[in-house]
């Protein structure tokens, strides 16, 4: 007898960083070793993640299920120990973390012919220059355009492509080995919660883009607090307060309070909820005047620094990028308050917003 689930959820590469601690030489990489504070913060903050993974998984439901995108690293491998022992079938590892010989012996030769599909959707949609990598190419997508003459000019950036594959693989495994172990789910209703590392990279683009692969109504709601934002100073030392607030578009705010020597601050940023490569991109519209809030990057300097520019200007409302993750060039910007902003104040504005598409 088949077992309805209400809820899964949605583990993206979680506890890198436990796998290599601080005494470690290799975090002395440029890779890992990017700003000072990085490597204590995200170390210390994995160690509660994962009493906080462990207590999750303790406490499901018998209609939960949870699915994993695994690291391969011990770290990680604990949960998934931890998860079996737990949720018995219920516990999901994916079994196409791979190239294309994997996801075509689980997802059947066609797997890749649906990808090509998906590139004529978006080269049409998106408006994009006819640039469709075919199926013989896709099989050793490992390749970058600047890298092999025979991938045709145009198309989608290789990044994002790579990343919709894996997406989709993902998503269609976790629907086979759901059906497998006779566990079923309506995609109109269920409910999706992802965890796991990167804010900004796959924990932002992979559970944007397996939602839009199963076909779900609801974006897979993704936890600022359960996720490893080690990608800059701002999100490591700051503490969510909304999360998930729903925008139009299935677009997702998140709202995080900042501190640093200058004392207290509002940070906010837009996510898409559910995306795929066939689908447009978003900007927000804020209407905020020039001394409440400017955008920023992840070391809290405003990004027209980058021009020189130390004190930005503007006429008229902030139009700030809504993100669609790390492996796509479609990035998230940060806003962040100057002066004494009411948190009231801060979030109608940012609620209110202007969504547009180009």
């Amino acid at each position: 007898m088949a077992t309805q689930l209400r809820k899964i959820w949605l583990s993206v590469h979680s506890l890198t960083w436990l796998a290599l601690p601080p005494s470690d030489r290799t975090r002395m990489d440029r890779k890992w070793n990017q700003f000072a504070e990085r490597i204590p913060l995200a170390y210390r903050l994995e160690q509660d993640l994962q009493r906080q993974y462990q207590e999750i998984i303790s406490n499901t439901a018998a209609d939960e299920a949870i699915y994993f995108l695994p690291t391969g690293l011990d770290a990680a491998d604990t949960i998934i120990t931890h998860a079996n022992s737990h949720m018995k079938e219920r516990s999901i590892v994916s079994r196409v973390d791979g190239g294309a010989g994997p996801k075509e012996q689980v997802l059947g030769a066609d797997f890749f012919d649906g990808i090509v599909e998906d590139q004529r959707a978006a080269v049409r949609i998106r408006r994009l220059a006819d640039g469709i990598v075919g199926t013989d190419e896709l099989r050793r997508i490992g390749v970058t355009r600047g890298s092999d003459l025979k991938l045709p000019d145009g198309g989608l950036l290789q990044t994002e492509l790579r990343a919709w594959i894996q997406a989709k693989a993902w998503a269609l495994d976790l629907i086979s080995q759901a059906r497998d172990r006779h566990l079923s789910f309506d995609p109109m209703t269920i409910e999706m919660e992802a965890f796991g590392g990167d804010w900004s990279y796959c924990g932002a683009s992979y559970p944007i883009q397996i939602g839009r692969a199963m076909g779900l109504d609801d974006p897979i709601e993704r936890r600022f607090d359960l996720m490893n934002p080690s990608e800059g100073p701002v999100l490591l030392q700051s503490t969510a307060l909304e999360q998930n607030i729903p925008m139009p578009h299935g677009i997702r705010l998140f709202i995080w309070e900042y501190t640093d020597s200058h004392g207290p601050r509002y940070v906010a940023q837009f996510w898409e909820g559910i995306r795929g490569i066939m689908d447009p991109t978003h900007h927000a519209v804020v209407d905020l005047p020039v001394s409440a809030a400017h955008a920023v990057n992840l070391w809290g300097f405003p990004e027209s620094r980058a021009l020189g520019i130390d004190e930005p200007t503007r006429l008229g409302p902030l139009r700030l990028s809504v993100g669609a993750g790390g492996h796509t060039p479609i990035h998230a910007s940060i806003l962040m308050t100057r002066d004494r902003v009411r948190l009231e104040d801060f979030r109608h504005a940012l609620a209110t917003a202007e969504i547009q598409s180009p």
